[in-house]
């Protein structure tokens, strides 16, 4: 029974995610509820991100530092300098400006683990990329929000390390204990479909959360709402249009992988370590900028189909 209803969760995944964010907004009783679990959400997808990982193709991607310092050189630096000088001609809200520059730089999401795996694109590849950005970002996002915007996020080095390699190492220890004494690889082959359903039902518990509070600002800004949703849009489809395009000679699958990683970034890392600072329309931003994360695989899966098997 429980196996089923996951395995129809799976296969409903890019329309359930996409529900989570209008369920929430206008269940705020259900967003504010879902906001204290955003965390252990993460872990969960995480954790069974790295079930499904095939390992020798982790380690593959490891083995050549090259490709990887090229992809961290164009998501953490080039992209956030990119949207800074198209921006900066543009009269907008700062806070808008600022949060497109920031989006930029930020590593990516890790739920854009569970869309690569619905999608058919290359997890591996995207562990290894987020694994890997976790590990610099903490050295470029603070210098290039302060050189660019002159913004201080006034966090050091060691703590914003320290966050993301909790991020990353609880779920790989989970994954390891359940490889190595619960589950064996068969059975979690076998349930792979099932395994994939517990990421959806918890990227909708994530999406719930993340709302919390907007509402409210909604009705009184309905104005830049719209822009900041219109502006997330365009930036998450031009940040993945020129990720796929600089790495196409990697491979379809392979630049697709990291077009979405280079789009679907870890806002929610910023609005935790901005909370208390940053002005209103400033954390909207935050807040807006993953909805294309949940609204662009019901578009993007027919295309990724059509491209995977051109």
């Amino acid at each position: 029974m429980i196996r089923g209803v996951l395995q129809r969760a799976a296969a409903m995944g890019t329309w359930l995610m996409a529900s989570a964010f209008v369920i929430g907004y206008f269940i705020p009783p259900l967003a504010g509820a879902c906001r204290d679990v955003i965390l252990p959400a993460i872990v969960v997808i995480l954790t069974v991100a790295m079930l499904r990982l095939d390992v020798a193709r982790l380690r593959s991607y490891i083995r050549r530092p090259g490709t990887m310092a090229l992809i961290l050189l164009v998501n953490l630096i080039a992209a956030p300098v990119l949207m800074w000088l198209l921006l900066t001609p543009i009269d907008m809200p700062e806070g808008l400006r600022q949060g497109m520059v920031l989006l930029a730089a930020a590593p990516m999401v890790s739920s854009a683990i569970a869309f690569a795996t619905i999608l058919k694109l290359d997890s591996a590849l995207a562990v290894a990329v987020m694994a890997a950005s976790y590990a610099v970002v903490p050295l470029t996002l603070p210098a290039l929000s302060f050189w660019l915007l002159d913004l201080d996020l006034g966090v050091s080095f060691f703590e914003l390390f320290g966050r993301l390699f909790a991020t990353i190492a609880v779920p790989a220890a989970l994954a390891f204990v359940i490889r190595r004494w619960v589950c064996s690889v068969e059975t979690m082959t076998k349930n792979a479909q099932a395994l994939d359903g517990i990421s959806v039902l918890f990227v909708m518990l994530f999406g719930f959360g993340i709302v919390d509070g907007l509402p409210a600002f909604t009705a009184a800004r309905p104005d830049y709402v719209l822009l900041v949703l219109a502006a997330s849009f365009a930036a998450n489809i031009g940040l993945q249009i020129v990720g796929t395009s600089l790495f196409l000679w990697m491979g379809r699958q392979e630049a697709l992988t990291i077009g979405l990683a280079t789009g679907n970034t870890n806002l929610g890392l910023i609005l935790v370590t901005l909370a208390d600072r940053a002005p209103p329309e400033l954390l909207v931003v935050f807040i807006l900028g993953q909805v294309p994360m949940y609204f662009l695989p019901v578009v993007a899966l027919p295309i990724y189909r059509r491209l995977m098997q051109s």
